[in-house]
């Protein structure tokens, strides 16, 4: 895992995002010939939300600001009605947060800043997947990916080894944000 430089492949994320929609499921460690299944926590955290963009019902009042370091930083207006994890790993309404990005092989995942020091995960316990919070309990992957000239962020929950959240949010551009598009 490395810190995102600019110039190595942030270019696409770089700029303000501002929230259009989201969608989400639930789901339960699957039972695989009688025991759990071995794989089934791994493949959850490494999960990408594009295939449930079909399903995004319309919301607003949330903005992302990407800068080309790879730190962001959250603005919410109102109450977006998006089932939301905060940097604490709680289940809640929608408490933005800052941090920064980070990539490997198999994308660009969020970090929060000022997260308890005792959630932090260890690196390829749960496959490529970069998570930012694991307190033992609940953990964390919070990954962005492009669709077209949108932003998909996925944010895979695992809760006791057991319960599955998947929360997908869809973000455009920002018009104000030209001044950072990389064309």
């Amino acid at each position: 895992m490395s810190e995102i430089e600019q110039g190595t492949g942030i270019s696409a994320f770089v700029g303000t995002w501002v929230l259009t929609g989201s969608t989400s499921i639930k789901g339960e460690l699957a039972i695989v010939d009688g025991s759990p299944d071995p794989n089934g926590v791994e493949d959850w955290l490494n999960g990408s939300g594009l295939s449930l963009f079909e399903t995004v019902d319309a919301t607003s009042g949330l903005s992302i600001d990407i800068q080309p370091d790879g730190t962001f930083s959250e603005q919410k207006q109102g109450n977006p009605e998006i089932e939301w994890y905060d940097f604490e790993g709680v289940l809640t309404e929608v408490e933005p947060f800052n941090g920064s990005l980070v990539a490997n092989e198999q994308g660009v995942y969020l970090l929060a800043d000022d997260a308890p020091e005792w959630r932090m995960p260890t690196e390829n316990e749960y496959g490529v997947a970069v998570l930012r919070y694991d307190d033992g309990d609940t953990k964390i992957s919070d990954r962005l990916e492009k669709k077209d000239d949108l932003l998909i962020r996925t944010m895979n929950v695992v809760t006791d080894e057991l319960y599955f959240d998947r929360i997908v949010i869809v973000y455009r551009r920002s018009v104000n944000s030209d001044i950072y598009a990389c064309h």
